[in-house]
């Protein structure tokens, strides 16, 4: 009779003992999971930063190429004035309103710097209705024959912003 209550304490003590096998499995199964999770989290992530950066890129050389555009409307064309809309020495008199692009009067609000006997340089800003904005500098040398425009687009016009991307057109003739 004792070897028989020996016994069954042995047996019972061997299948408590195999329990937590199950429990272990599951969590490391889980956690190989997670991590799988994680990971295409992670590449999904990157990517929609890449792509929204390549997006952001297309708007600010969108917005250049627009300041570009404008100023070279109305340094060649001039419409309404009977010479050139801007400053090409200290002797040019530009225009104080009258040039519109993208809606708005440029000429109200350029600035006009390092003016000399046969240079000048005329600067712009314009603001888009997407967010956009683009500054244009028009300088011009050997009084008028020779132009050279730069203009720098901005994905968006807020300079604290951390994604800001900037692109340059420059057009010299």
């Amino acid at each position: 009779m004792i070897n028989e209550y020996k016994d069954m304490t042995i047996g019972s003590g061997t299948k408590n003992h195999k329990k937590g096998y199950l429990l272990l499995l599951a969590v490391l199964l889980a956690s190989i999971i997670l991590s799988i999770g994680l990971g295409i989290f992670v590449i999904i992530n990157k990517s929609l930063i890449l792509a929204s950066t390549g997006r952001d890129s297309q708007f600010a050389f969108y917005a250049a190429d627009s300041g570009i555009e404008c100023a070279l409307y109305w340094d060649r064309r001039h419409v309404g004035f009977s010479t050139g809309v801007f400053a090409t020495s200290t002797s040019s008199s530009p225009p104080s309103s009258g040039v519109l692009c993208n809606s708005a009067d440029i000429a109200s609000s350029w600035t006009i710097s390092n003016q000399t006997a046969n240079t000048a340089d005329t600067a712009f800003n314009m603001a888009f209705a997407n967010g956009t904005c683009t500054t244009v500098t028009v300088k011009k040398s050997d009084s008028g024959l020779t132009t050279r425009l730069e203009a720098f687009g901005f994905n968006t016009c807020n300079t604290q912003s951390p994604r800001r991307i900037e692109r340059a057109v420059r057009v010299r003739y």
